[in-house]
Parts: C-alpha cells; sequence; structure tokens
C-alpha cells in the first residue's frame, strides 16, 4: 500500500536555554513563550537545510534565480516559499509530560476549574453547571493539559532570566541611547526557557518527496544542533538535541483506524495551534471546506461529497499571528488569528464515513493559511 505521508516525531530538548520571542514585555523584561512555534523548527531547519546542500559559495536571497533551483531540496520541500505546494508540515512543540510520555497541549476552553483551592475539581462542558459540588463558583482554566492522562498544570516549562546590555564596539563602554533629550542605558532582561527542557515535535512530509525522509532525519539530528532555535543564539542561546526520533509511514489504512473513532453525529474540533481563516472563524461551510482540501491533498482524489454539518455552540479567544520570513528576510505583516484551545461543537443527521475520513484527514494535516509554519493543527474529539 502506498505511503500517503511520513510522520518524523520525537523530543527536543534544550541543551542551552531558549528564548522564543513573544513580543510581550513587562517593563525592560523581554518575555518568551512556554512552546516552540512550528514556525520557528521551520526556519531552523529550513536553514540548516540550505547551509548543508547549497551548491553555491554564498545562498541566494532570491532562490529562483539559482540555476539548481529545479533539483533543489529547500525549494522542493518549502515549497510555498516560490508559490507552489509545501511537501512538509511542521507542527507546535509543546511541553513534553515525563511522567507518562504525553504532551502538554493548550488547555481546551470549555475546561473550567473550581475556585475553591482546596477543590479544583475540573469540568469538560460547553455548558458547565453554575457551581461545583463543593459550592464554590467555577472559572475558565488557563494553563495545559496531557493528551495522555489529562493531567493540568499552569505552566509546565521552569523560566529563567538573564540581565544584559548592549556595548558600543568602537569605545568598548555601555552602549547608551537617547530618548527625550535625555541619555539613558540600554539594560535589558531576558527571559529563557530552561535548560533541560523537552518539548514534543512533529513533522508532517507528504510522501511525493518520501526519498527526503532520511536526509530531513540527518538535518534533524546533526544540523539542528548547529543551528540552533530561538533568539540570542549568538550569545549562546538556542542550543538543542534530538532524542528518541522515529519515522512513521501514513497509509490509508492508519487514516481509516483513525477515522473508525470519529462520530460524525456529534464531534468537537479543538484547536491545537492559532488558525487563520482569512479573518474568519471556523463554521459549517469552512470546516467542510478545509475537510475537502485535506481529503484531496492526502488521498489525491477529488474533493469529496460530505453531508451538512452545524456548529452547535463555541468557545474561542482571539489573538495576533506573526512570524519571519525566511525568503524576504523580514518579519511577516500582523494578522488575526483564533487562539489555540478554542473548541467547536459540531452535529450532522448520520454518521457519515467519508465525513469522517476526511476529519481524520484534517488531523493528520491542518486547517488554514500557514499550515507549513503549524498554524491550524486540530484534534477531533468526542463531544462532552
Amino acid at each position: 500500500m502506498s505511503v500517503l505521508c511520513y510522520k518524523l516525531s520525537g523530543i527536543l530538548k534544550a541543551e542551552a536555554p531558549l528564548h522564543i520571542g513573544s513580543g510581550l514585555r513587562t517593563g525592560t523584561i523581554k518575555k518568551t513563550k512556554a512552546y516552540i512555534p512550528g514556525s520557528a523548527l521551520r526556519g531552523a531547519v529550513g536553514t540548516s537545510i540550505i547551509k548543508i546542500v547549497c551548491r553555491l559559495d554564498r545562498p541566494l536571497l532570491n532562490h529562483e534565480e539559482c540555476r539548481y533551483f529545479n533539483e533543489c531540496v529547500y525549494a522542493t520541500l518549502f515549497g510555498e516559499e516560490f508559490g507552489k505546494a509545501s511537501h512538509i508540515l511542521f507542527r507546535y512543540c509543546y511541553p513534553t509530560h515525563v511522567k507518562c510520555g504525553g504532551t502538554y497541549l493548550p488547555a481546551p476552553m470549555n475546561l473550567y476549574e473550581c475556585k475553591n483551592p482546596q477543590c479544583k475539581r475540573l469540568y469538560r462542558s460547553f455548558y458547565p453547571p453554575a457551581k461545583c459540588v463543593c459550592g464554590d463558583e467555577l472559572k475558565l482554566y488557563s494553563g495545559f493539559q496531557c493528551s495522555c492522562c489529562g493531567e493540568v498544570y499552569k505552566s509546565p516549562i521552569v523560566f529563567s532570566r538573564f540581565t544584559s546590555t548592549a556595548v558600543e564596539r568602537w569605545s568598548s563602554s555601555v552602549a547608551t541611547v537617547h530618548v527625550d533629550g535625555n541619555e539613558v542605558g540600554t539594560l535589558h532582561t531576558t527571559e529563557t526557557i530552561a535548560k533541560g527542557s523537552r518539548f514534543s515535535f512533529e513533522i508532517v512530509v507528504s510522501g511525493k518527496v518520501g526519498s527526503y525522509i532520511d536526509e530531513l532525519e540527518s538535518v534533524m539530528l546533526h544540523g539542528l544542533a548547529d543551528e540552533g532555535v530561538g533568539g540570542g543564539k549568538s550569545r549562546g542561546l538556542g542550543k538543542v538535541s534530538i532524542e528518541s526520533i522515529k519515522i512513521e509511514e501514513v497509509t490509508e489504512d492508519v487514516v481509516k483506524k483513525a477515522a473508525e473513532d470519529i462520530d460524525t453525529r456529534s464531534f468537537v474540533v479543538r484547536l491545537v495551534s492559532p488558525m487563520l481563516l482569512e479573518g474568519q472563524i471556523l463554521n459549517d461551510k469552512s470546516l467542510l471546506e478545509g475537510c475537502r482540501r485535506s481529503y484531496s491533498f492526502l488521498f489525491h482524489e477529488g474533493k469529496p461529497k460530505l453531508s451538512e454539518v452545524k456548529l452547535k455552540a463555541t468557545r474561542v479567544d482571539s489573538e495576533i499571528f506573526c512570524g519571519w520570513s525566511l525568503k524576504m528576510q523580514k518579519r511577516r505583516s500582523l494578522e488575526p488569528a483564533v487562539s489555540a484551545g478554542s473548541v467547536f461543537h459540531f452535529e450532522s443527521d448520520t454518521n457519515d464515513d467519508v465525513l469522517a475520513l476526511s476529519l481524520a484527514a484534517l488531523e493528520f494535516l491542518a486547517i488554514g493559511n500557514y499550515k507549513p509554519h503549524g498554524c491550524g493543527q486540530v484534534k477531533i474529539e468526542k463531544y462532552q
């Protein structure tokens, strides 16, 4: 049976503190995210591939002008940078739960916790009770939940901070800047993810480029360690290593088995990473279109005819998405996104096998824009 796609997964370990810029500041403290976005891993792997396979003495900024463009591994895999289909998708790397081997994913937005610190009972429901059984009120839980054992944690990552200042090279002294006519210093603090932190990573590679899978594995094991992940690499941050790497073949039987657990009469779509739908929210039409595209992309067939679904309830939040363009060497424009953890309850009049297969394909791939960067990753869950 032919391979539809490959899953390259494993553990990414921080061999040095990591700074994954969130764009947020508290005074002079630059905050970090508690996870590694797919775009950050994608940029590091892409840069490593360019350094390893480029035949030129100095890589071109405009890759299309290279005489080796049509046979370049980077151009083939990262096609979306050149107006072509991308053959590789990078998932968001979330903290690993060492006890059970699961992954701490953003908690669903229909998960509630009792306000009583001695109770802290959890309720997973779109329509939670007004009060806990202990009589205290409930509040929306904000944090992470293990994908395996269900354990919740406000912050499964240990953070640390270090303070530094800019130096003027010509004078070998502390740099200063002028603000409102006053000369001020450049002392600042950077928040980092502690050394030794572990993250689960997953990369989906199209079956069309399966001949590159061993090369990609080598880049992950060796090239990524030299390149590093995140900011501050010139100051000793960002060094990582890869553990327990494995390659899985995703065949039609694998997708069909995943579809067997999906009851299309009532199901929940849970976002595991931010979703960009060109300013839209996930609804009946956008879900079905995303399912059709995923089915067509995975099985290399035309878009299937699917049963109608109805959106019954949502619990969502929004954020601003931004990233770095490796090709243009500049920051992308800000775009609105639906936050990870958002949940959508859908119902259908029938248990449609083709729809279940399309939802399973959607779970293997993603929905919306910037899918190669990890956006739009979903989990199809039973309604609670």
